[in-house]
């Protein structure tokens, strides 16, 4: 065993202005259709791998959403954990049966060229290389700054970032990473 562990930090935003919270809205908008158009692809077509996954939706996802392969790769990475929570909990609620998987919006799941981390904000890059920066709250970030300042030396230290909306203009940031 290699005795590393997977951690996760929780941060909190700083109240954002006016033109980041709609730019930041439309993002959280434009990932939530497309986290929908690939599970309506994987469960129409019956696609079994993600591989395949983007072989498939690749075109028709340059052309409506996003043409970065990463956001790709992302969405599909999404949806698939998406389904597989659907039919774990399609077994024990029955309201869920029959019933196609559905992404709710207000959140989005990006990975490191789309995100990146720095040790006072995050910095969200948009499909027009617009670069959007949600800057940490104070209290949420001294409590990890000692970690922040080795996950932004090493983006290979953290996967997958989690950006939860909250409709007062401010966004919750779960970073997941692995401690050694």
């Amino acid at each position: 065993m290699s005795g590393s562990v997977e951690e996760t930090i929780t941060l909190q935003s700083v109240p954002l202005t006016r033109e980041k919270q709609l730019m930041l809205e439309r993002l959280f908008e434009e990932y939530h259709a497309a986290v929908n158009f690939v599970i309506k692809e994987i469960l129409t077509k019956h696609i079994t791998t993600p591989s395949r996954t983007i072989e498939i939706t690749q075109d028709e996802f340059y052309k409506r959403f996003d043409p970065r392969p990463e956001y790709l790769q992302d969405v599909v990475k999404t949806a698939r954990v998406e389904i597989g929570r659907h039919r774990r909990m399609s077994k024990t609620v029955r309201s869920l049966r029959g019933k196609r998987p559905y992404f709710k919006p207000g959140q989005m799941i990006l990975s490191n060229p789309i995100v990146s981390l720095g040790e006072k904000a995050l910095v969200l890059i948009s499909a027009k290389e617009e670069e959007l920066p949600i800057p940490f709250d104070k209290r949420s970030r001294n409590r990890v700054i000692d970690i922040l300042q080795k996950l932004s030396r090493d983006p290979k230290m953290y996967g997958r970032i989690r950006l939860t909306w909250r409709k007062a203009g401010y966004a919750d940031i779960d970073i997941r990473y692995v401690r050694k």
